[in-house]
């Protein structure tokens, strides 16, 4: 469950490749749309599950908005992004980095270090059922 098995392989907006971590989002509805845009094949929506996890607040640091490139929230992973989330991962500063939503401008997301020593105070709920309203995603052939 919070293994950051997936950024390992591919990284992420704000981790390279070969690094673990997990992101999460600071809602239900900005979990999906992080989903959504970046969707290949609508047939994996069927096995996503929403999972709250508690976080506190002491283990957040946010990231600073000042060092931030112009484009930082471009469509492709920016590789300054990357560098600050790699450069804090080492750090083990937090266990949390909070960070601007790319998709949602004023949104934040959570970028969680699960080798981090405090990784194990964070408070995951249960993995419960979560389906994605059909008219979000086109088909082809649907109009």
């Amino acid at each position: 469950m919070l293994s950051g098995d997936g950024t390992l392989r591919n990284g992420g907006r704000w981790s390279s490749p070969g690094r673990r971590v997990v992101y999460l989002a600071g809602s239900l509805a900005l979990a999906s749309l992080e989903l959504l845009v970046r969707l290949r094949d609508s047939d994996v929506l069927k096995a996503y599950r929403k999972l709250r996890v508690g976080i506190p607040p002491d283990l957040v640091k946010a990231v600073d908005r000042q060092q931030l490139p112009a484009d930082w929230a471009r469509t492709s992973l920016h590789p300054a992004t990357q560098g600050i989330g790699d450069r804090w991962l080492a750090s083990l500063e937090s266990a949390v980095l909070t960070v601007p939503s790319a998709v949602v401008i004023g949104e934040v997301n959570y970028v969680v270090n699960p080798a981090h020593p405090d990784f194990c105070r964070l408070e995951p709920g249960e993995i419960r059922e979560y389906r994605y309203d059909p008219r979000l995603v086109k088909t082809s052939g649907r109009r």
